[in-house]
């Protein structure tokens, strides 16, 4: 009975393991046959199978064996090779990192064994003392294989688990991990050599006698089990830190972009406005040597002034007044930067409909005025680039860009509205939305920058679709003091 007791809680352990090996693949990469639900659970199938066979044919030797390892290891990556989308070197990481996170659980809860051995050394003592009868010691004696592989599989099973979620859950940067995997994948492969190192040691056969080291060296229960935790953790680190480092990097070119922003918007600035100085200044003087033009020919030719001259006169009085139809926000910088965009905008999208008369930017805000500068920059390259991909798909379509803004007590919201073709996908996270240009990671920084400006002033960023509709909602807090 404790037999069939054991095996049926070793086919539940692989089911669960089947489960975890799932889990694990289904994070970095998809079957070539995702459309069909059942596909991502071959694997687990697959799992399951393997073990059931050695669990009924060779339960003594199992999981000993070098060989059995090298042989579940071929079959994983054999299936994994024709089952799976990605790269090879990809396919090798998964099977190696699901096998070393395996391996190393099976001899961190091998400990328990040791403890086994002490727990029936003093139920016999207790026995000899009269103090447990002999009936009792035989019985437990016989139930306690059912109950060390219970406590060994719940612990190998929870580490199992723990470890591929901690891996799940530092996993964010998938390009640049498809882009360079093997660094991922040494640490893995490192752990499985070691787990392969260790199952070589601990049976080796003497005089054709199998002898387990353990027994010969017990010290070994703590030495092996330290070590292979050590390993794990190294293995887990390795991977969070792989990932870390990638974020820096994007962060760090986040930050040169934003530098770069700053510094163009800089010059911008004060190039645009000398040239609107000077526009007004042509205008103003424009409008008043047609005033005294208009009052010559008035008193040259009294009433019989030719109709046609008139006509002139008040079509070239219409175009000087066009000569300044820019945005007035109430900020220079915001200004720029909207014009900038705005006569980018109307080259590059035929028929684009431009709005930003509800957008203020008082000189009460908080804010300061780069700030704003890079987030209406970001957000107009990003509308104006939806825009264009709109019009390419439908020459005819409705494109248009509008901003507003306004107070909700003392949040400030900048609000972007544009058109765009309704296909859109969004970030890991779900927060926003993810560039569609061929290196994502490379791109897409311009949202990130929106919303780092929005938290330095304990606001926050939205992204909102209705349709075609596409609205970047940015919010900020606060306002000057009457001491600012």
């Amino acid at each position: 009975m404790p037999d069939f007791f054991l095996k049926l809680f070793m086919t539940a352990l692989y089911i669960f393991e089947g489960l975890c090996i799932q889990r694990l693949f289904q994070t970095f990469t998809q079957p070539q046959w995702s459309t069909r639900k059942w596909s991502e659970y071959v694997v687990s199938v697959i799992w399951v199978m393997y073990h059931m066979i050695c669990l009924t044919m060779n339960l003594n030797f199992y999981p000993s064996s070098v060989w059995n390892l090298l042989f579940y290891i071929v079959i994983l990556f054999v299936f994994t090779a024709f089952w799976y989308q990605g790269d090879m070197v990809l396919k090798l990481f998964l099977v190696m990192q699901f096998t070393a996170i395996h391996e190393l659980s099976i001899w961190i809860s091998n400990s328990a064994i040791y403890l086994n051995s002490k727990i029936i050394q003093l139920l016999s003592i207790l026995a000899g003392k009269d103090i447990l009868s002999f009936e009792m010691l035989l019985r437990l004696i016989s139930i306690s294989p059912l109950l060390l592989s219970i406590v060994v599989g719940i612990v190998r099973e929870g580490i199992t688990f723990f470890s591929i979620r901690q891996i799940m859950k530092t996993y964010r940067h998938r390009q640049p991990f498809e882009k360079n995997v093997i660094p991922y994948l040494l640490p893995a492969t490192a752990s499985v050599m070691t787990a392969m190192l260790i199952r070589l040691l601990i049976l080796t056969v003497e005089n054709g006698n199998a002898v387990v080291l353990y027994e010969e060296y017990p010290e070994l229960y703590l030495i092996v089990p330290l070590l292979a935790l050590l390993l794990l953790f190294s293995n887990l680190f390795s991977f969070e830190m792989f990932q870390k480092m990638i974020g820096l990097q994007q962060e760090r070119a986040g930050k040169l972009v934003l530098e770069n922003q700053v510094t163009s918007l800089q010059n911008s600035i004060a190039e645009m406005e000398t040239i609107y100085d000077g526009v007004r200044a042509v205008k103003h003087d424009m409008k008043n040597h047609m005033l005294v033009l208009q009052a010559l020919l008035h008193e040259q030719y009294k009433h019989d002034i030719n109709s046609e001259i008139e006509r002139y006169f008040q079509a070239m009085y219409t175009s000087v007044e066009q000569l300044d139809n820019r945005v007035h926000t109430g900020n220079p910088v915001s200004d720029a930067v909207i014009n900038s965009k705005f006569q980018y905008a109307k080259k590059a999208i035929h028929g684009i409909r431009l709005d930003a008369d509800e957008l203020i930017v008082p000189d009460t805000i908080s804010v300061e005025a780069y700030d704003i500068g890079i987030i209406l920059s970001n957000g107009l390259d990003n509308a104006i680039e939806a825009c264009q991909k709109l019009q390419q798909v439908e020459p005819e379509a409705d494109t248009y860009i509008s901003i507003r803004s306004f107070w909700k007590g003392k949040m400030y919201f900048i609000e972007m509205e544009n058109s765009f073709d309704g296909l859109l996908q969004m970030n890991a996270n779900g927060d926003w939305p993810c560039s569609t240009k061929p290196d994502a990671d490379a791109h897409g920084i311009g949202l990130r920058n929106i919303h780092s400006c929005a938290q330095k002033y304990g606001g926050d960023m939205d992204c909102i679709v209705n349709g075609r509709r596409f609205i970047l909602s940015v919010m900020v807090k606060g306002q000057k003091s009457a001491n600012d």
